[in-house]
């Protein structure tokens, strides 16, 4: 059946509903919608032949207070609602509404297709109770609660082996008139990986690495060229230097740019846990195990690329199990019997010497030849001075912006103290010191007096491995306890040191910092 849609404007007068349907009752036209504003009147109705429809769009024109008359192709409301059905068809979660009795009113293409398997005619009108059989005890309870506390309720539901969060709101109109309610599901996998995927969001590129030294140059120049392959890079140097920076840059340059980057510190999860962060578990494989499962990083980063920070501190049975994806491009979860085929670069970075691990046995060679494709060398600070500089001056451009400071300079002996000292921390203490001088600042100078540097660390290094081990956990230990004295928790520590709050709890455990040695 065709159609034909008028808009008619008016004035604002007693009647005037009952004069334009009077138009209508005289032609015998059945109006099939009719929608009333105070200025603005929309009719429905079958299409007429022209001179008919004429005849009606000639005699409303003549009403005492009918300004114009026009055709058009839809009313607003009707525009309303098609823009609202093609938004909630679009999204990947099903939406059930429902009026006050729980019948259903509508329910979207996602949930009929991708959840129930039916087809919208089998379920409009009829009671949620039908559709949801299985779980409409929990829901019924549910619905009158919401009512009443006008808060979402949400449920975990089992729907044709997957798990789907069922979230219930009411609707309720602005008089408290209960409308019906509005029902979401959404596959908790999906929820899973989407969540993942934020977190291991990476926008850094090479532009992002400061400097202009030779040696800094040269591994940026290394950098770009591994970029362009697909093989596994191996990235060594200081803590402090830099590595994950890097190893970001060579994913966003690379062919995988557009599939996730995802870090992982093998130094800052416990054994136990490492090898369900990597790998995933099947639902109830373990007391504590979450009932869905959990995907691994491996799937999360699937097509893109996983950064193993620390490496060395990877324990040998998880060394086994990662050579061997690394050799079959196949991984199995936790607690399941099937295998997962996975397409992933592999990035890994340490501070140690691998090559002396191997030999000790600490670390696998096999596993070594196979993240040491290509291996990148980051240099200290203390051996590219002439790039603090250029990085004290773009920290505090970076920090007086961020900390809402007008920093017009830095003097010259500031900047010579900063020169000369020797950066045991590389860059990230460097960031570190820059960014509490400019927020203590309220001068707009920076002055040599201004800049508090570790000065309770002054040793040098030595050629004896073992000794520099030692002398690293000393300097390590000497930081952490500095920071943690000006601040008022462990977590706000962290975030300065520029560490993860579960590593610094590590490092004070291994250490053995206890409370009475920062805080009094």
């Amino acid at each position: 059946m065709e159609i034909s849609r008028l808009e008619i404007k008016t004035i604002d007068r007693p009647n005037m509903t009952y004069d334009i349907s009077g138009v209508f009752v005289k032609y015998n036209v059945n109006i099939i919608w009719m929608e009333v504003y105070t200025f603005v009147v929309y009719v429905k109705f079958k299409k007429l032949d022209l001179h008919m429809q004429s005849m009606i769009k000639n005699e409303i024109l003549s009403i005492n207070g009918v300004k114009s008359v026009k055709e058009i192709n839809l009313i607003s409301v009707e525009e309303r609602e098609i823009e609202i059905k093609t938004i909630m068809d679009t999204v990947w979660q099903g939406i059930i509404l429902l009026n006050k009795d729980e019948n259903i009113k509508y329910i979207n293409k996602y949930a009929l297709e991708n959840i129930f398997f039916t087809s919208e005619i089998d379920v409009i009108n009829k009671n949620i109770s039908e559709l949801l059989s299985n779980h409409y005890y929990k829901i019924k309870k549910i619905l009158k609660n919401v009512e009443k506390s006008r808060e979402v309720v949400d449920l975990e539901v089992p729907f044709h082996n997957k798990n789907y969060l069922l979230s219930i709101n009411s609707m309720i109109s602005e008089d408290d008139i209960l409308l019906g309610y509005i029902i979401t599901l959404q596959d908790t996998k999906r929820m899973d990986k989407l969540l993942s995927l934020k977190r291991y969001e990476n926008r850094i590129t090479f532009k992002d690495i400061i400097g202009e030294s030779n040696q800094i140059v040269d591994s940026i120049k290394n950098a770009k060229v591994f970029s362009q392959s697909d093989s596994s890079v191996l990235i060594m140097g200081e803590s402090g230097t830099g590595k994950e920076i890097f190893a970001r840059a060579i994913h966003n340059l690379s062919s995988r740019s557009t599939y996730p980057f995802v870090a992982v510190n093998c130094g800052a999860i416990p054994d136990q846990l490492l090898e369900s962060e990597l790998f995933g578990y099947e639902g109830g494989s373990f007391t504590g195990a979450k009932s869905n499962g959990k995907l691994g990083i491996f799937e999360i980063a699937n097509g893109g690329t996983i950064f193993l920070d620390e490496i060395g501190e990877m324990p040998p049975h998880l060394q086994v199990k990662l050579l061997r994806v690394l050799q079959e491009k196949k991984m199995r979860k936790i607690g399941s019997d099937k295998e997962t085929s996975i397409n992933v670069r592999i990035i890994s970075a340490t501070n140690k010497n691998l090559n002396k691990m191997v030999k000790s046995n600490q670390f696998r060679l096999d596993l070594f030849y196979r993240i040491n494709i290509f291996t990148l060398t980051i240099p200290p600070l203390r051996e590219r001075r002439e790039d603090i500089k250029v990085l004290v001056e773009y920290y505090v451009k970076q920090f007086s912006k961020k900390y809402y400071k007008d920093i017009k300079g830095i003097t010259t002996n500031a900047m010579d103290k900063l020169m000369n000292y020797e950066w045991y921390g590389n860059v990230r203490e460097l960031q570190n010191v820059i960014e509490r001088t400019v927020a203590l600042n309220y001068t707009g100078e920076i002055k040599q007096q201004d800049i508090m540097l570790n000065k309770s660390i002054n040793i040098e290094y030595t050629n004896t491995p073992t000794s520099l081990k030692d002398t690293l956990g000393r300097i390590e230990k000497e930081i952490i306890i500095k920071a943690l004295k000006n601040h008022n928790s462990i977590r706000k520590c962290a975030k300065t040191l520029g560490v993860s709050h579960t590593l610094l709890i590590n490092r004070m455990k291994k250490y053995q910092i206890n409370y009475s040695e920062w805080r009094h």
